[in-house]
């Protein structure tokens, strides 16, 4: 029975090498559990309790803390969210009689913008991005920056 438990083990072990999700490693310890379980008896329910326990053990106390560990954190950010808390100018200015959209430039691209709290910005003034709603910036002015008053 050893060498079924060998089989699975290694069988996991290149499962969780190809998904490489910290998932299918847990079940992989498990065999080898159970392996070494198979050795000092013949009880295929005990070796199977041990697989199971084992396993499942090991996946609710431990996935979530290498998943994590691993994780990229700091990995830099691309595409469209490299664009959040850039600065950019305001080419058309945003306010109610545009229905609340503007057009604001970012790194060459002129893009449709709103603001986060219906604020009016006028022509000129520097934003920041703050998140990016389908293919709208949605923008506050620069602190040191004029804006007109607050619409509702």
């Amino acid at each position: 029975m050893w060498l079924l438990w060998l089989v699975i083990g290694i069988a996991f072990a290149i499962a969780e090498i190809a998904y490489s999700g910290f998932f299918l490693m847990w079940f992989c310890v498990g065999a080898f559990a159970s392996l070494i379980t198979s050795l000092f008896t013949s009880s295929i329910p005990i070796q199977l309790g041990v697989f199971l326990i084992v396993s499942f053990i090991l996946l609710i106390t431990l996935t979530k803390r290498f998943t994590t560990q691993f994780s990229h954190k700091n990995s830099i950010p691309t595409n469209i969210d490299a664009l959040i808390g850039k600065k950019g100018i305001v080419l058309e200015a945003i306010t109610s009689s545009t229905c609340g959209v503007g057009q604001v430039k970012l790194d060459g691209e002129i893009w449709s913008a709103i603001t986060l709290d219906n604020t009016s910005i006028e022509k000129g003034a520097t934003v920041i991005i703050e998140e990016i709603r389908g293919v709208r910036l949605v923008v506050t002015p620069k602190k040191d920056e004029a804006y007109l008053s607050k619409e509702s």
